[in-house]
């Protein structure tokens, strides 16, 4: 009797694990959708909505795709991964074959970089909810350049001469060319010994001057002596 209750018990512990294995499997299996139709075909460059925010870009030499799940992220889910046609030159992969998945401003978005000019001309994704297309948000086109370097090209050398201030040590003024040779003389030496005959004479001028008055003052010295010695001789 005891046997048969636990065979009866594991029929029916069976049984519903069976049933919550299948009522699980359709959350856990990741889903294929494709690209919004109206996306292609296009080029990145004619494309409507243009952004560098996501990708790195923008790059002389490459175009940035960004593709994103629209909606509620809780329903549409994230990407798995995304492959974009690019017609002739083929498929990439995103993130097997470059590119990455983000999270941002609450939806999953996945992007890559082609060579420029590429055509997309339609796309696949896996996802883990249950949209049931996503779109080409925006590209970056190539022909910014902001993150390669432009090579300096040779510099030039500056042909307006470099001209000494006057004043400055060894400038000197010369007259004019082929005149005679009292022309040609210096004029910032002769400036400057007739600087220093003026100072002298004014050095000199200014002691003589000093020596006149301080004999003046001993004149009137002995002369006011001279007249108190008379007055108590009387």
């Amino acid at each position: 009797m005891g046997s048969q209750w636990v065979g009866r018990l594991a029929a029916v512990a069976g049984t519903v694990a069976a049933v919550a294995l299948a009522t699980a499997a359709p959350a856990w299996a990741d889903t294929a959708v494709g690209i919004n139709p109206g996306n292609v075909p296009t080029t990145a460059e004619d494309h409507d909505d243009h952004g560098c925010d996501i990708g790195g870009g923008p790059f002389a030499s490459k175009d940035v795709w960004v593709f994103v799940l629209p909606g509620n992220h809780d329903e549409v889910g994230d990407f798995v991964s995304v492959t974009a046609v690019f017609g002739a030159n083929g498929s990439l992969t995103i993130p097997t074959d470059g590119g990455g998945i983000v999270t941002d401003k609450g939806t999953s978005k996945a992007w890559i970089t082609t060579p420029a000019g590429w055509t997309l001309t339609g796309a696949t994704a896996q996802i883990t909810g249950t949209a049931d297309k996503f779109n080409l948000t925006h590209t970056c086109p190539a022909g910014g350049g902001g993150n390669e370097t432009p090579t300096p090209g040779p510099s030039e050398t500056p042909t307006t001469p470099t001209t000494t201030a006057p004043g400055s040590p060894g400038a000197s003024l010369t007259g004019p060319a082929g005149g005679s040779g009292a022309g040609g003389l210096p004029v910032t030496g002769a400036a400057t010994v007739s600087t220093a005959v003026v100072g002298a004479a004014l050095v000199v001028g200014g002691v003589a001057l000093l020596a006149v008055r301080r004999r003046k003052a001993e004149s009137h010295a002995f002369a006011a002596a001279d007249t108190d010695g008379d007055g108590d001789r009387g």
